[in-house]
């Protein structure tokens, strides 16, 4: 009986531990979740007063877009920038917003 008692003790310490772990990690992840709004917010602040040139590239994702060719766009837009999937779909997205 003493042997079952040990295991429910180490069992429940284990738990105990990776809970412990858990929270401290979504915490971090919080915090850094944080962090990025702030420095997205400031990049699109420092963009909007650069007055920076837009990619050369942008004409032919437009053409592309323009022609019903969006996967095309999207794949030439993820060779161009080295985007993931998610990120040059969501480039292509503002892309067509914002003509």
């Amino acid at each position: 009986m003493a042997e079952g008692m040990d295991w429910i003790w180490l069992i429940g310490l284990s738990l105990g531990a990776v809970g412990a772990v858990y929270v401290l990690l979504s915490q971090q992840i919080q915090g850094l979740e944080v962090r990025m709004k702030r420095m997205s917010k400031r990049i699109e602040q420092l963009e909007a007063e650069a007055d920076l040139e837009e990619p050369a590239i942008n004409e032919e994702l437009r053409r592309l877009i323009a022609e019903g060719q969006e996967v095309r766009a999207v794949k030439a837009a993820r060779v161009a920038f080295g985007y993931s999937l998610l990120e040059a779909k969501q480039y292509i997205d503002g892309l067509k917003e914002n003509d």
